[in-house]
């Protein structure tokens, strides 16, 4: 699951010299959140096939503040339980490192 939080590096907020990834606004509201979730979804081509599924925070940023996720964070949580909580990234973000501990303790079924 992805859940999406506000933006790291607005286009209107602290962005990125290079506007390809600096074209994202601050949200102002609910539905500016919305939209960068589709947005997301087209440029990763994300589907149903992926069995991915994609939310996003409210405005309160709740979920960002309650996992301290940003600009963003890997976690495996499991029966209301934090299995793992990779660090802060983007400098700590390592699928790698996700994927060796899922290759340890998560069993296939």
């Amino acid at each position: 699951m992805i859940i999406y939080i506000e933006e790291a590096h607005a286009s209107d907020g602290w962005k990125f010299d290079r506007p390809k990834y600096s074209f994202i606004k601050n949200h102002k509201n609910i539905q500016d959140r919305l939209n960068a979730v589709k947005m997301l979804i087209e440029i990763t081509n994300i589907t149903k096939e992926n069995h991915l599924s994609i939310y996003s925070d409210t405005m309160d940023n709740h979920t960002n503040h309650l996992f301290r996720a940003w600009p963003e964070r890997l976690y495996v949580l499991h029966n209301d339980q934090i299995l793992y909580q990779g660090q802060p990234g983007p400098s700590g973000y390592s699928i790698p490192t996700l994927d060796y501990f899922l290759k340890r303790n998560v069993k296939k079924q």
